[in-house]
Formats: C-alpha cells, sequence, structure tokens
C-alpha cells in the first residue's frame, strides 16, 4: 500500500496528475474522461485495482489535510479521483441500473447527444427449410426503432458550506460527498425505473395487473393478481424471467409470508429472520429498490413489483456519470460545486415485462 507522498512521487503517475491539474482549469472533473485510476497503467487492471483500493484506504481529510502550500505537492490533485471514488461506493449501493439492464452503453459509445438503437419485431427471425445445396430463403427483418436521449443533465448541489472548509471538519465534507452520491444512485434508479415500469419504447405490450389486495403483494392467493400470475404471464409471451424488482415493503407484506409449498410458507419466513431478505425467489435474482416510482413516492402503499426477463427487457446509457462541475480549486471550491449525470433507459421487448401493483 502507498501513502500520498509515494503516490504522488511515483513516475508513472506525474503526467497523470499534471493532466488533472489542466484540466481542473476548466472547472469540472469527469472521471470517465481524465481520471488518474481510470488512465493509469493502460491494460494492466490489476495495478489501477491496487490504485483504487490506495485511495479508498486513504481518508479524505487526509488528501485535504496535505494539499494545502504547507502539505504534499501534487496531492491537491489526487483529490478528484479520490472525491469520485466516495461518491461512487456510496452511489453503488443504490445503483441497481446495470443489475436490471440488459447492457449498459457507455460513454465512449454514446457518439453524441442520442443514440438510436434497432430492435427486431419478436417472430420476425423465424429459420426456413432449404434442400442442400439450394439458395438460402430470403427474409425482410421488421424493426422498431427506439432512442436513448442524452440531452438532459440532472445533478445536486454539495451540500458543504464554506465554514465546514474553513474549520478542517473533513470528516462531515465526506458525510456530505457520500450522501450526495447514494442521492445520484438512487435517482439514476428511479429514472430507469420509470421507463421499465411503463414499458413503450420497444415491440411489444407490457404485462401489466392490481394485486386486488389493499397495499399488499402476494406470491400465491392474490384476490385479482400475484407474482406466480405475472410469472407465469410473462412465460406465457415465450420469456423465462429472470429478475424481479420488489420493495422492502412489498416483500415483508406479503411474499415472504405466501411463498412456498401449501401450509409450509413459515419455511421462507425462518430463514429471513436467520439469514435476511431473500435473494433469489422461483429462480429469479431478487432485486430490492425503494424508489418513488415502486413505493408511491415514499408512502408505501400501492408499491410496484416488476417481474422480467433482463436479457430481453431495458438498455440503458450513461454519457456521463458523477461529473464535479463548477469546481476548480480541490479546496475553496467544492463548497460551490455540483454532481451531475445524463443517463436514458429504453425498454425493447415489452411482453418480457410484467408489472404488478397494489390495490
Amino acid at each position: 500500500m502507498m501513502g500520498i507522498q509515494e503516490m504522488v512521487q511515483k513516475d508513472e503517475l506525474q503526467p497523470l496528475i499534471k493532466e488533472v491539474k489542466q484540466r481542473l482549469d476548466d472547472g469540472y472533473f469527469d472521471w470517465d474522461e481524465f481520471g488518474i485510476v481510470k488512465h493509469y497503467a493502460p491494460g494492466n487492471p490489476e495495478k489501477r485495482k491496487a490504485l483504487m483500493e490506495n485511495l479508498r484506504r486513504i481518508p479524505l481529510r487526509e488528501f485535504l489535510a496535505k494539499s494545502g502550500t504547507t502539505g504534499i505537492a501534487g496531492a491537491a490533485y489526487l483529490i478528484p479521483d479520490k472525491i469520485y471514488q466516495v461518491m461512487f461506493d456510496s452511489a453503488v449501493e443504490a445503483d441497481i441500473v446495470a443489475d436490471i439492464s440488459i447492457a449498459m452503453i457507455p460513454a465512449d459509445q454514446i457518439p453524441g447527444s442520442t443514440l438510436k438503437v434497432d430492435i427486431a419485431v419478436d417472430e420476425s427471425y423465424k429459420p426456413k427449410k432449404y434442400s442442400s445445396g439450394a439458395s438460402m430463403p430470403t427474409e425482410t427483418i421488421k424493426t422498431v426503432q427506439a432512442t436513448l436521449d442524452f440531452t438532459t443533465s440532472w445533478g445536486i448541489n454539495f451540500q458543504i458550506a464554506n465554514d465546514l472548509i474553513e474549520d478542517s471538519q473533513f470528516d462531515v465534507i465526506e458525510m456530505h460527498l457520500r450522501n450526495a452520491g447514494r442521492e445520484m444512485g438512487e435517482f439514476a434508479s428511479n429514472e430507469a425505473l420509470t421507463v421499465l415500469k411503463t414499458a413503450t419504447d420497444g415491440d411489444g405490450t407490457v404485462n401489466s395487473a392490481n394485486t386486488g389486495d389493499a397495499d399488499e403483494t402476494k406470491f400465491r392467493g392474490g384476490t385479482t393478481s400475484d407474482i406466480k400470475t405475472a410469472i407465469k404471464g410473462v412465460v406465457d409471451d415465450g420469456y423465462t424471467p429472470d429478475t424481479m424488482v420488489v420493495t422492502h415493503e412489498a416483500m415483508l407484506h406479503s411474499i415472504i409470508e405466501t411463498a412456498g409449498a401449501q401450509y409450509a410458507e413459515v419455511t421462507l419466513m425462518d430463514s429471513f429472520v436467520k439469514e435476511g431478505w431473500p435473494s433469489t425467489l422461483a429462480g429469479m435474482n431478487v432485486v430490492y429498490s425503494d424508489v418513488d416510482t415502486l413505493t408511491n413516492s415514499k408512502a408505501f402503499t400501492d408499491c410496484v413489483t416488476i417481474v422480467f426477463d433482463k436479457d430481453y427487457a431495458l438498455l440503458s446509457g450513461r454519457k456521463r456519470w458523477l461529473r464535479i462541475e463548477k469546481y476548480s480549486d480541490p479546496i475553496r471550491d467544492l463548497a460551490g460545486a455540483t454532481v451531475t449525470a445524463r443517463q436514458d433507459s429504453v425498454t425493447v421487448y415489452n411482453d418480457s415485462i410484467y408489472v404488478l401493483t397494489e390495490s
């Protein structure tokens, strides 16, 4: 493990530190464009991982404390990567976009502000028999088009006042950065789940129903519909659901208590008490999220559960992620900085999705 002084004196990092210094003059820091860790040791992910672990191990307060005129020369230009690491780790806790998407298209694969995606209409690809030596039959593939649109940015202001910086309240500053990261992850998840829930972009029609039970979701035995019905709905459309997005509220009331063999539902509840929240159910990966679009804006009434086939349901892309704007001086300008992102998602095969809403 390296300390701060060892890092700034490392020959391989010297040109990267100079590049970050130059880019900060433009008033922003975008890790994807030029983060020190991302561009360190090309072709050697193990060395990059080791450098990231160094950043993770050293508290932000040490970077800030040693970045002044009496500190370590160059330490200030490691701070943007450290801030990104703090926010990124916190965002991951709430960010489920990758867990529910076919793929996450990165910024370097998005040449402009929009990206058009051609989607083959279901049942368009059909094998046809032909005799040996004969020509392969030709077929016109029908497609629909969806557009990922990255023209709109969203972000959050750091809640960091000048007095925190002047009084060297570095641990409080790190707490605010962690909160900002988590909020960004939750917002990104809400954006993607809103698209998955409405499912209007791609081919086909989304499956949906109400449970028929007031503020309650059941695995089986629902008055109108339940998780078992949702699974069957996706299967009947030719897909195999492998992912379920659910709120903690719906899992407790009452998926856990109604799953399993009749008269033996208590076994799942026993497992929950001993081991925690179920991570799989009926062969599906269980993804938990309590964002607004699933919880009726945190009222936890009329909760939404989504059952779907991840390989066919949602495609997402990020043109920008956790960019620090209005930021040039690593300490003084942090008080007025914002963190921003540009993300969009589209559904692909809508009938691979079943949206179950509590009545």
